[in-house]
């Protein structure tokens, strides 16, 4: 079969475009599972973000696909869908598939919402073999209804199949990253990708959808896998790479022995970057210590909050005094520190938003990734909202990423959200982007084009604080921040 696999334009606020385009790690896993009989390709659209109609095309026009995948999050969802009802336009012919997170814990609504009418297939869980089994089974007129894990279509309504248990990872092949059909995927202009050691989490994070994917679990891949998966993305002129693991300091030990096997195999002249937990990051010294000298040169910080009322109501435990310590460890091997935290707990007022700001300003993260809360479907804070009559936005799911709020708290509108946010951003975060430039030159990655990358962003940074700081002489801050919000706004609006 012919096989064409989309990874949707959309992106967050906090990653615009001109620092990180990156890949769609699940449909290289795809690509790398099926059988050789297959034909497959990926078309990356934030590639494309401003002609997303011809790259659709033209990438339908290349591959001639019997089958189009399309995996998308939550707040690329609505976008997945167009696309999909686009492509029924073009050729009705064309199935289509949809999976990622969204479709995993949303599949009994969008059976039975308009949308079903685009799509044909609905992907839950991991499809990293289930995929290749689908496939197999339609080329051949198999039946579909025994295939766990796959919903499917039958006299226009779907059919929802068993839920698939997690899969062995030792089954699963590497990522084939030579099949996208366009190349170009980089941060800071230096070629990037994503790669991951394991899946699942143990902590009970109620914010989080991750449970609702894998249940609580721990699963990691062998190390001896994980370095011919580092050693395929290096061939490809791969010079940087995130480990994208849910939770990787849940085994520190083991993350120790990744790191060993990094700087053993030589596979310590690449950055990486990767999200921790402060709790595993302030757990063992001689970890951090490790992960600098494997390459580590950037970690996203799970901080979260000052306020021990809002840790406890979001299932985080008391961290601070860890958070605190793993800031001095990351800070002490020259690790760039990105800093998360949230906002808009039910509790919060002005001054507590204000004093997590401080927070990071305390701490000295490099960079202060401060979000309101999202209410991603599934979870267990979405429902406490719900009962509380906090959640303003229950289905406009476009919104869900990072540039708005959904809720209100007891004290605050969401649009006093919106604000707050806003205007404390400017106050507290406003030189941050030249303290990452800092950082990043002070590990002396001496790349031309990694630099080239920096340099580029400097003029932005200008222009910016230039542009608002005239603004301000003719408009108010309020004025601003409707621009602001418009801006916004069209950060994820394409013509299709």
């Amino acid at each position: 079969m012919n096989i064409l696999l989309f990874s949707m334009p959309d992106t967050c606020k906090g990653f615009p475009t001109n620092v990180l385009m990156a890949p769609n790690l699940g449909l290289s896993s795809l690509a790398g599972n099926l059988d050789k009989k297959h034909s497959v390709k990926i078309t990356d659209l934030v590639l494309r973000r401003k002609d997303i109609k011809e790259a659709i095309a033209e990438s339908l026009e290349k591959t001639a696909p019997d089958i189009v995948g399309i995996s998308a999050m939550t707040f690329q969802y609505k976008t997945a869908v167009r696309i999909a009802e686009f492509i029924k336009k073009l050729n009705q012919n064309i199935k289509t598939a949809l999976g990622g997170y969204h479709a995993s814990l949303m599949f009994r609504e969008i059976g039975e919402s308009r949308d079903a009418a685009f799509l044909d297939f609905l992907f839950r869980g991991e499809s990293d073999l289930s995929f290749n089994e689908a496939m197999d089974r339609l080329e051949n007129g198999k039946d579909l209804s025994t295939l766990d894990g796959l919903s499917f279509k039958r006299n226009g309504k779907f059919i929802h199949n068993r839920k698939r248990e997690l899969e062995d990872l030792n089954q699963i092949k590497l990522p084939d990253r030579n099949v996208r059909l366009w190349k170009g995927l980089n941060a800071l202009k230096v070629p990037f990708d994503l790669i991951e050691s394991s899946r699942g989490c143990l902590m009970s994070c109620n914010f989080c959808n991750i449970r609702s994917m894998y249940g609580r679990s721990f699963r990691s891949y062998e190390l001896k896998r994980i370095m011919r998966d580092i050693e395929s993305a290096k061939k490809l002129g791969i010079r940087i790479l995130f480990f994208v693991d849910d939770n990787i300091t849940i085994d520190v030990e083991r993350f120790e022995l990744l790191c060993d096997e990094i700087i053993k195999n030589g596979h310590n002249d690449l950055l990486y970057a990767v999200q921790a937990s402060s709790a595993g990051i302030a757990s063992s010294e001689r970890l951090v210590n490790k992960m600098a000298t494997a390459g580590f040169k950037v970690v996203f910080l799970g901080i979260e909050n000052r306020s021990r009322k809002n840790l406890e109501l979001l299932n985080k435990g008391d961290i601070i005094d860890k958070s605190v310590l793993a800031v001095r460890y990351l800070k002490e091997n020259r690790i760039l520190i990105i800093g998360g935290f949230i906002i808009g707990n039910p509790d919060d007022d002005y001054q507590s938003i204000k004093d997590t700001y401080r927070f990071a300003k305390d701490l000295k993260v490099d960079f202060g990734a401060i979000q309101i809360l999202i209410p991603y479907p599934k979870t267990e804070i979405r429902d406490k909202l719900l009962e509380s009559s906090l959640l303003i936005n229950r289905d406009n799911f476009k919104k869900y990423d990072g540039g708005y709020s959904n809720l209100k708290t007891k004290y605050l509108s969401d649009k006093e959200l919106d604000f707050i946010k806003y205007s404390l951003d400017r106050k507290y975060l406003k030189t941050q982007e030249f303290n990452v430039i800092k950082v990043l030159l002070k590990n002396k990655l001496k790349s031309l084009r990694f630099l080239r990358g920096i340099i580029n962003l400097i003029p932005n940074i200008l222009s910016f604080v230039l542009i608002v700081r005239i603004k301000r002489l003719f408009m108010s801050e309020k004025q601003i921040f409707f621009q602001y919000l418009q801006r916004v706004s069209k950060l994820n609006e394409f013509d299709i």
